[in-house]
């Protein structure tokens, strides 16, 4: 899959967390949102709960979850299709 068609997988979501950031970080600064498409699902304490749910609801479909805060964090992710050998 390209970065283009990873960006575009989420883009739906993307745009709902931004659009919503400010009311979300207000009223749950430090919690984790779930978002599918342009609907927010749930707001949870924690990453662990809401990939859960995101699970339990949607199964293998592309789901957001979030932390919510002001200043974002950089993330990084490894795939775990990376081979290592040791």
């Amino acid at each position: 899959m390209t970065n283009t068609m990873e960006k575009q997988l989420l883009q739906e979501e993307i745009e709902t967390y931004e659009k919503e950031k400010k009311r979300l970080v207000e009223q749950s600064n430090g919690k984790y949102v779930l978002i599918k498409g342009s609907q927010i699902v749930a707001v949870l304490e924690s990453q662990k709960d809401a990939l859960q749910l995101g699970i339990t609801k949607f199964g293998n479909s592309p789901f957001l979850v979030k932390k919510i805060e002001d200043v974002e964090q950089p993330q990084n992710y490894t795939s775990n299709l990376i081979k290592c050998d040791m």
